[in-house]
């Protein structure tokens, strides 16, 4: 299931909210605004980035400017859709306004919620058309977790799944070692950089030859994905 944090001040007010998301195939986690912008998982850990971030601010509240501010210059958040919930008093107050991938003002219904968020994940390079991405006759189901090539189903392992479905999403930007750790694994893995090695091996020698060759080596620098005609591995 995504997640989708929920930053706001009062967890009560944003509890229709929650459940709404919920109910769209969400995992709701409420981000208060004392602390850190990216809560710690278990023991302090850190968690793998949303799906989907929601900054909201209810009536009689000031317009979130710093909290707006300070969650578009973190990196790790750089391509996660970021969507305003709003009432109609903070529309003139709020700095930035257009910079938001969608706005919701209050009140607003499930239908709308669902469409704003499907724009927003568009407006962010995450696909949301049928949840279906590809290269060429390459094929992932971002709902159902799936690989195809040509048609025919090729069994991925999660970790496996996830790397390359990160790769698929950006093409054509190069991640370091320490990035893909960062992006895909979530944290600072004990396996370390090697990790990612480990698995782009795997992942290659599950696409085949032809979409092998996709997944470039950057000498001393990472990996990139291309999505255009393959030029050769």
């Amino acid at each position: 299931m995504r997640d989708a944090w929920i930053y706001s001040t009062n967890r009560t007010a944003t509890a229709d909210l929650a459940r709404s998301l919920a109910e769209l195939g969400f995992s709701p986690r409420h981000v208060g605004r004392n602390g850190s912008l990216i809560p710690s998982g278990e023991d302090g850990a850190a968690v793998r980035m949303p799906a989907l971030a929601l900054i909201v601010a209810a009536a009689g509240e000031p317009a979130p400017n710093e909290l707006w501010s300070e969650l578009r210059g973190l990196d790790e958040l750089a391509d996660v859709p970021l969507v305003l919930a709003l009432e109609p008093e903070h529309l003139t107050s709020i700095a930035e306004l257009a910079a938001a991938h969608e706005l919701l003002v209050a009140p607003f219904s499930e239908a709308e919620l669902r469409a704003r968020i499907v724009r927003a994940r568009r407006e962010s390079s995450q696909v949301e058309d049928g949840e279906l991405v590809r290269a060429g006759s390459l094929e992932l189901n971002l709902e159902t977790y799936q690989v195809t090539i040509d048609g025919k189903v090729v069994g991925f392992a999660y970790m496996e799944y996830e790397l390359l479905k990160f790769l698929l999403m950006h093409p054509g930007r190069v991640f370091s070692r320490e990035a893909l750790l960062r992006r895909v694994w979530g944290y600072d893995y004990y396996g370390g950089a090697r990790t990612v090695d480990v698995h782009i091996r795997r992942v290659r020698a599950k696409l085949g030859q032809e979409h092998a060759a996709r997944i470039k080596t950057i000498r001393s620098v990472g990996y990139l994905f291309e999505a255009g005609p393959v030029r050769g591995a």
